[in-house]
C-alpha cells in the first residue's frame, strides 16, 4: 500500500500551527500548535542545529508511527528542497525504535501537489475545518529530541 504525506504550515513559521497528515484509504493528522513551536524555538535557539528539520521529522513520525506496517511506499511532500536526506537522518531512527525491521528505502520525497488527498486533510485541519487525530504536546517533541524512552 502507498501513502502520501503532506504538511500545512511550515514548522519554522511560528505564526501558525503545523499539521502533518496523510490520507490513502486511511487518514491521520497531527497538529503542532504554534505556541509550542514558539517555546521550542526559544528554548533551543543556538543549541540544536536545523531544529526545524528535527521537529518536522518528529511530526512525520507521530503521523506515521501506527500506519507504517505493510506499506510499500511512503511519499512525503518535498517541503524543504535539498534537505530530504537530512530529514531522513532524523526520521529513520525514530521509526526504527518501534519498527526494528523498517526498510528506509520505502520513504521517498516527491512533489505531492494540491490535488492530493493528504494535502486536503492537512489544509482542512490547519484551517480548523477538520479536527486533528493527535495534538502534539511539548513533551511529545522533547521526548524525541532527547531520545527518552516512553
Amino acid at each position: 500500500m502507498h501513502i502520501e504525506v503532506d504538511q500545512s504550515g511550515k514548522v519554522e513559521d511560528l505564526r501558525q500551527d503545523t499539521v502533518v497528515a496523510f490520507r490513502n484509504g486511511e487518514q491521520f493528522s497531527v497538529l503542532l500548535p504554534k505556541k509550542i513551536k514558539q517555546e521550542l524555538f526559544q528554548e533551543f535557539r543556538g543549541k540544536i542545529k536545523q531544529l526545524r528539520f528535527r521537529i518536522f521529522a518528529i511530526c512525520l513520525y507521530y503521523c506515521l508511527e501506527n500506519y507504517i506496517k505493510n506499506k510499500e511506499i511512503i511519499s512525503i511532500d518535498t517541503e524543504y528542497y535539498g534537505k530530504d536526506d537530512e530529514i531522513k537522518t532524523y526520521l529513520i531512527p525514530l521509526i526504527k525504535k518501534k519498527h526494528k525491521d523498517f526498510d528506509k528505502r520505502i520513504i521517498r520525497f516527491t512533489q505531492i501537489g494540491k490535488k492530493s488527498k493528504a494535502h486536503e486533510i492537512a489544509i482542512l485541519t490547519n484551517r480548523k475545518i477538520l479536527r486533528p487525530n493527535k495534538i502534539l504536546s511539548k513533551q511529545d517533541i522533547l521526548r524525541e529530541i532527547r531520545g527518552d524512552s516512553e
